[in-house]
């Protein structure tokens, strides 16, 4: 079954806009499934309890700031 990388992003939010490219490329290439969840309209617990944007999931598991650089300079 292949992974999920969950993209939660604000319209508001210069950086994450300069980043969906990227991470949906990169979700592309590890033949990964793209989800982009914006967490103005988004109504559940996980939108609720995210506390910056721009925030990724890579199945169930969070990245952190530095897990998404590593992720990305891969």
């Amino acid at each position: 079954m292949a992974k999920t990388l969950r993209y939660y992003w604000h319209p508001d939010c210069e950086g994450c806009e300069e980043l969906k490219p990227a991470f949906k490329e990169l979700a592309k290439l590890k033949g990964w499934k793209y989800r982009e969840i914006n967490v103005e309209t988004c109504k559940t617990k996980r939108c609720d309890d995210i506390e910056y944007v721009p925030t990724v999931y890579v199945g169930s598991k969070q990245l952190d700031l530095k897990e998404m650089e590593k992720l990305l300079n891969e």
